[in-house]
């Protein structure tokens, strides 16, 4: 599980570097779409729970100020793990050798994971308030 969340900063590094260039801090790119999916991840469960229970772990009215400490607190978590040190660039090394067809291959499970985690929160938002209000 370790390997495969590090191949998802890795895909999305590397594409982005790709894509943007080494100046435009991909591996910042990286970070924070990672946490955003995370955060994704994390109220889809929490609707999940909701929806089949009935109990709210994420209360609606949580204050900003708590959400963003759990970001930011992400966000220092992954930099360390990820960036601090350079750590991206073994990261890189790790992986680059990977053919084109395996990069493309797992490429789109990366893409599912990300856009699929995205679209799946914004489902069970509707979702949610259907079976709720519906």
């Amino acid at each position: 599980m370790w390997r495969a969340y590090k191949y998802i900063f890795y895909w999305l590094y590397s594409s982005q570097k790709k894509r943007w260039g080494e100046y435009d801090f991909p591996e910042f790119t990286a970070l924070f779409i990672m946490i955003l999916n995370l955060f994704a991840i994390f109220y889809s469960i929490a609707i999940i729970i909701d929806i089949l229970t009935g109990v709210m772990i994420i209360p609606m009215d949580v204050a900003k100020e708590k959400i963003l400490v759990v970001g930011f607190s992400l966000l220092i978590i992954h930099y360390f793990i990820f960036v601090f040190n350079g750590r991206y660039k073994k990261i890189e090394k790790e992986f680059k050798g990977e053919s084109k067809e395996e990069r493309k291959r797992k490429g789109r499970w990366v893409l599912l994971y990300d856009i699929g985690s995205i679209v799946l929160f914004i489902f069970l938002m509707f979702f949610g308030i259907w079976v709720k209000h519906g």
